[in-house]
């Protein structure tokens, strides 16, 4: 049913984006009308219901839009022989692919507002292949077509006082009302843990604070678990969360405010993830992919592991790219809007990331240098963001020692075209041979990944990719995108160091949930088909030395995605690759064995001094519990016995 539902998401915007008339935009006699309205400037009341004053649309909210008419306001009203209606609804079409122009709307009563030329107009009458974007600029309604601006004009002089202009010294004095559980947006700061804390640790309650903007608040209410708490503060001291076991809560508030204008404010916060763990699963990874503003889903997923692992939390958490919806996104709401609500969600934990094709690479390099792990500054193409030999102030990534991390960002392999873009991993080619060459001068075993976006494997030709029914997809998807041209010289550059020095590799992507296709785990020795030339159709087939595998689609709207993760970790020998469903833990099991043997030790010395690090790790190191500064043993972190205990678990 998703799929059925993207596709009819799609047939609709591609008949919004032709702009051809239908239903309501047919009927005849459409004109609009200002009428009166009762209001105090901050707020206006219409049918016994009061509406708020705001600044700015926000997506699927109903608003009521009025024009100063000397020292009242009166209502924009649309109407037919039939009817009239005032209350506007906004939309914005998010769920598209990264390329589509942006579409928002507003619609009243059946009809859409447009703007054309100096006229105010109910229909699309003409295909327009740019942005279609509804705003509120500062007083003024402005319509932007393709890169031209028009704003709502009023003349109370003239026979057709609505119109529109081009100027916006023209433009009439226009303000915009709501109502319901959000109003304007006043956050700027959301609450977060800055760290997980150790159960047991006589660690103090945690202090949760929310930053505003320039705004005088008239309420905030905190809430624990979804249970109201006595704070009325900008800062919450969470009492109740001290010395309970191991888990995952969450914190909230709602804040009412207003400003000197006469704004209304109210907005509810994320979700602040507070994690108490009993300790760290040493050198082990949640990776996923395609969240699509999601957010709770990550802490969701940190949930999942510390049940599955008896109250341990992974060492690191790798977020490979679509953040966002809709048509890319800029750096500097990446940075200002979403980065902060996925920061509530990690709980603390040390993460890195990675951009898919909604995203901006330039922010995700620099989302990955503020976890402050020591990878260092990286261009928007991506390049190494976490080691675990050298990372520095890390928190529980400072248990992934035997980590390296590679991020792939989409910018990689996107070439731009006259008009359009081009897909390929060329370009990438030389900055991995780079990496790895430098991986392998100093290899000791560590689990390399690369975390890319895309993958390399041709979707319609590949056997083992099929769709959630287990049918496999119609043969050669042919879209660049996903079948991406030098997939296979990417796969054998992997391929060739893996072999050469006996590298444990796992290359890990997302993104064709949208084509479908449930996640695949590949091992060594399964035949992997990549594009050779997406020009030619061409494909070629090599057996791998690496493993290859989905990283899991954390979201649940579009195509096949189905809230899943990937939860890595060493496992005796090898390693251990769960692909686990956050809503019921439903898991996918894979035994995959290391290629790496230290040279200058056998098997049964391997072993011994495996025991013999253990035991003096438990015995005698010591570390700083998260946050709270109390010394606390080893044990409490890394409990080998346990982990041990819980892969014996698993695998009967």
């Amino acid at each position: 049913m998703k799929i059925v539902r993207l596709f009819a998401a799609v047939a609709a915007v591609i008949v919004m984006l032709m702009c051809v008339p239908l239903g309501a935009f047919a009927a005849s006699g459409a004109h609009f009308t200002l009428t009166e309205v009762e209001g105090d400037g901050s707020t206006v009341t219409l049918g016994g219901q009061k509406w708020f004053r705001v600044m700015n649309f926000d997506d699927d909210k109903d608003y009521i839009i009025t024009v100063k008419d000397g020292g009242t306001e009166k209502v924009l009203t649309v109407a037919d022989n039939e009817k009239n209606s005032c209350i506007w609804h906004y939309y914005r079409q998010t769920m598209v692919a990264s390329t589509t122009p942006r579409f928002t709307s507003l619609t009243s009563g059946g009809y859409y507002l447009v703007f054309s030329g100096d006229k105010l107009r109910t229909a699309y009458t003409r295909s327009v292949s740019g942005d279609l974007v509804w705003e509120h600029v500062g007083s003024a309604l402005r319509y932007n077509e393709g890169g031209k601006f028009s704003y709502l004009r009023y003349d109370a002089g003239s026979d057709e006082p609505l119109s529109a202009t081009a100027e916006l010294s023209d433009a009439a004095e226009v303000n915009i009302y709501t109502s319901g559980e959000q109003l304007e947006r006043c956050i700027v700061s959301q609450p977060h843990a800055e760290s997980y804390v150790i159960e047991g640790s006589g660690y103090p309650a945690p202090v949760f604070t929310v930053g505003l903007a320039d705004v005088a608040a008239d309420s905030v209410s905190w809430y624990v678990d979804g249970e109201k708490q006595d704070c009325d503060e900008l800062s919450f001291t969470a009492d109740k969360l001290t010395g309970r076991s191991a888990g995952v809560h969450r914190v909230s508030c709602i804040v009412e405010a207003h400003d000197s204008n006469g704004i209304r404010y109210r907005e509810c916060s994320e979700d602040a993830v507070f994690v108490i763990a009993k300790g760290v699963v040493p050198d082990s990874v949640i990776t996923f992919s395609d969240i699509h503003e999601e957010y709770t889903r990550i802490g969701d997923a940190i949930a999942c592991v510390i049940e599955r692992t008896g109250g341990y939390i992974p060492s690191l958490v790798i977020c490979t790219g679509d953040f966002v919806n809709g048509p890319k996104t800029e750096a500097d709401a990446m940075l200002g809007r979403y980065y902060p609500r996925i920061v509530a969600e990690l709980g603390g934990l040390d993460a890195v990331f990675v951009s898919g094709n909604h995203d901006s690479g330039e922010a995700a390099s620099a989302m990955s240098a503020a976890a402050g792990l020591g990878a260092g500054e990286n261009p928007p193409a991506g390049g190494l963001i976490f080691n675990g030999k050298s990372a520095k102030n890390g928190k529980n990534s400072r248990f992934a020692k035997g980590v390296i991390v590679y991020g792939l960002n989409q910018e990689a392999v996107m070439v731009g075209k006259e008009v359009s873009t081009a897909y390929t991993y060329e370009n990438v080619l030389g900055d991995i041979e780079d990496f790895l060459s430098k991986t392998a001068a100093d290899y000791r075993g560590e689990l390399v990944i690369i975390s890319a976006h895309t993958g390399l494997h041709t979707l319609g030709v590949q056997p083992d990719s099929v769709n959630k029914n287990g049918y496999q997809l119609s043969s050669w998807i042919g879209e660049n995108q996903y079948n991406i041209d030098q997939s296979y010289e990417l796969a054998a550059l992997i391929n060739r160091y893996a072999e050469q020095y006996g590298m444990d590799i796992m290359y890990l992507f997302g993104h064709d949930h949208s084509r479908s296709e449930t996640e695949l785990i590949m091992t060594d020795g399964d035949e992997l088909i990549s594009t050779e030339s997406y020009a030619d159709l061409s494909t070629g087939s090599q057996p791998l030395r690496f493993t290859y595998a989905h990283s899991g689609y954390l979201s649940t709207e579009i195509g096949c995605a189905d809230s899943s993760f990937s939860f890595i970790c060493r496992d005796g020998d090898g390693f251990a690759y769960d692909l686990i469903r956050t809503y019921d833990s439903r898991t996918r099991h894979t035994d995959i064995a290391a290629r790496y043997v230290p040279a200058e030790t056998t098997a049964a010395t391997s072993a011994m001094m495996t025991s013999v690090t253990a035991t003096a790790a438990v015995t005698s190191a010591k570390t700083e519990n998260p946050e709270t500064g109390d010394d606390m043993s080893v044990v409490l972190i890394m409990l080998p016995a346990v982990i041990l205990l819980f892969s014996s678990r698993r695998k009967k």
